[in-house]
């Protein structure tokens, strides 16, 4: 009985012996099975990367390649549309910088000169549009405002044709010919005071330009300020002493004084101050 305790100890010995043995090369199998399986994620992981870089390599090389043939394309289509506006070619002009616009990026230069085309042609309301897309981007740019006070004026919409030269004397105050284009504006619409200041800060940028004097007299003038309107006569004629026109003007002017003289007395040289207007409408 005792042998047969002792066989039992010793096959449940070694049953346990095998049993530890199987599971340590189990565990060791499927240690090393699972290093296997994750050596070959790895690669597999540095595969695919390097397949993604070649991948986003050669289509940032046919991306480059179609960019600079669409940059080629459009430099072309600017080229010929400038030859056919030299030429005054404009059906041509508007087809090639439509095309132009179609590919290109930055879309100010064609669209400035489309709708250039456009004034040129007449075509107000294109031109109209395309400067108002380029507004509503936030470009800003003095010609849109400039090309939009000419579309007013031509198109009769003066206080608009206003509100446009007004922007641009803003974004650029060394502009002489902005300054005389509001001020005659503002002489139509009446509003002599405003096209003085304009028509003087106009002949302040061109100080020998005698027809921005010219225009600050007649606006002195009209305004009754007869002081201010001679001084701009006698800055002509220290310019031009022989302008019989400035000559004229001035001896008018002069007999306008007298006549005030003779009517209210000195005082009434006396030029009230002026309330100081802002250029906006």
């Amino acid at each position: 009985m005792v042998q047969l305790y002792l066989f039992l100890i010793a096959l449940a010995a070694l049953t346990l012996i095998f049993v530890r043995r199987y599971v340590l090369t189990n565990k060791e199998e499927r240690f090393r099975f699972e290093r296997k399986i994750k050596s070959k994620i790895k690669e597999i992981r540095q595969l695919q990367q390097e397949e993604s870089k070649e991948r986003f390599k050669d289509r940032h090389n046919q991306q480059k390649e179609e960019n600079q043939f669409q940059f080629g394309k459009y430099k072309e289509s600017l080229r010929r549309a400038e030859m056919a506006i030299a030429k005054e070619q404009w059906s041509n002009a508007k087809k090639l910088l439509i095309e132009a616009l179609s590919l290109a990026k930055d879309e100010l230069p064609a669209s400035l000169k489309l709708a250039d085309v456009y004034i040129r042609t007449n075509d107000f309301r294109r031109a109209e549009t395309l400067y108002r897309r380029l507004l509503d981007n936030n470009i800003v740019n003095v010609e849109i405002y400039e090309n939009l006070g000419t579309i007013f004026t031509k198109s009769k919409r003066y206080k608009e044709a206003i509100q446009a030269y007004v922007r641009t004397v803003e974004l650029d105050e060394k502009n002489d010919k902005n300054f005389v284009a509001l001020g005659k504006l503002y002489s139509l619409l009446m509003r002599y005071s405003l096209a003085a200041e304009c028509f003087r800060r106009a002949a302040e940028l061109k100080p020998r330009e005698a027809e921005y004097l010219f225009l600050l007299a007649n606006s002195c003038q009209y305004d009754e300020d007869y002081d201010n309107s001679l001084l701009a006569y006698e800055k002509i004629l220290t310019i031009e002493p022989y302008n019989e026109k400035a000559k004229d003007a001035s001896n008018e002017v002069r007999l306008k004084i007298k006549e005030y003289e003779s009517l209210f007395g000195n005082e009434s040289l006396k030029t009230p101050p002026k309330r100081q207007e802002s250029l906006a409408i």
